[in-house]
C-alpha cells in the first residue's frame, strides 16, 4: 500500500492488487509444498453471521477493512473456487470441513493463525507448527474461550475472567462430562450476576462450528444447546 500527500496535507492511499494476489498465491504455494498437500480449499468470510444475530456487539469494535479486500475476495471466489457460506464465518467453514467424515477425503489440516481454530479437533498448522488436537483438548479450548471471551471479536466472556482463573475452574472438571462442566460455566457467570442465557450466548459466540452444528439442508448454523 502506498501513501500520497495531497495539496491540502490530505493523504491518499493506493494498493497494487496484482502484487497482493501474487503474494497470496505464493504464500499458499509455499505452505502447500511445506505440508506436502495435494489440494487446497480456501475459505472466506463475508457479511453478517449468526453471531451478529445473537450478540449485536459481535465484532463491533473493528475498524475499516484494508484496501482491496473486497476485490481480492471476489477474485479468490471466481478464479480459485474459494468457499463463502452465508451466515457463517470462514473459521466455521474450516471447522465443518475438518470434522465432517466424508466431505474431504484423506488427511486434512487446517492452516490458520487464529487461536479459535484450536477449538476444532484434528490437525492444525499455526505459526509454523503442526499441532494435533484431540476432542477433549478442543472442547477445553472452547470452554476457555467461553469464559475469557475475545476482545478482538468483541464478546466479553465472563467479566474479570482471565486465562489463569478460567483454567483454575476447568482443570477441576471432567471435560468429557457435559453434565459437570456446563453447570460450572453457568456458576462462574452467576457469580458476576449474569444468567445462564448470557453464558449460553458467550458459548455460542466462542464455538467454531463442527459439521454437527450445521444444517446442510437449510444452509444455516444450528446453535449449540446444553444437554438437558
Amino acid at each position: 500500500m502506498k501513501e500520497f500527500e495531497g495539496e491540502d496535507d490530505e493523504w491518499y492511499y493506493s494498493i497494487d492488487l496484482k502484487e497482493v494476489k501474487n503474494t497470496f498465491l505464493n504464500t499458499v504455494k509455499n505452505i502447500k509444498k511445506e505440508l506436502e498437500a495435494t489440494d487446497v480449499v480456501l475459505c472466506l468470510s463475508q457479511g453478517l453471521t449468526f453471531r451478529h444475530e445473537i450478540y449485536s456487539a459481535y465484532k463491533g469494535g473493528r475498524g475499516r477493512k484494508p484496501l482491496g479486500v473486497t476485490a481480492v475476495k471476489r477474485w479468490l471466489v471466481e478464479e480459485h473456487g474459494a468457499k463463502v457460506k452465508p451466515g457463517i464465518e470462514a473459521d466455521d467453514t474450516l471447522g465443518i470441513l475438518a470434522t465432517h467424515p466424508s466431505l474431504i477425503k484423506g488427511e486434512k489440516i487446517i492452516v490458520s493463525a487464529d487461536k479459535d481454530l484450536q477449538t476444532i479437533p484434528g490437525n492444525l498448522y499455526r505459526g509454523g507448527n503442526w499441532v494435533e488436537i484431540d476432542a477433549p483438548t478442543a472442547r477445553y479450548n472452547w470452554l476457555l474461550q467461553t469464559l475469557t471471551g475475545d476482545v478482538t471479536d468483541g464478546y466479553p466472556g465472563c467479566p474479570g475472567m482471565g486465562p489463569v482463573s478460567a483454567r483454575k475452574i476447568l482443570d477441576k472438571l471432567d471435560i468429557e462430562n457435559e453434565a459437570e462442566w456446563w453447570p460450572a460455566i453457568v456458576e462462574a457467570y452467576a457469580k458476576k450476576n449474569l444468567d445462564e442465557e448470557f453464558a449460553l450466548t458467550m458459548a455460542r459466540c466462542a464455538r467454531i462450528l463442527h459439521y454437527t452444528d450445521y444444517d446442510f439442508k437449510k444452509k444455516e448454523a444450528k446453535l449449540w444447546t446444553p444437554v438437558q
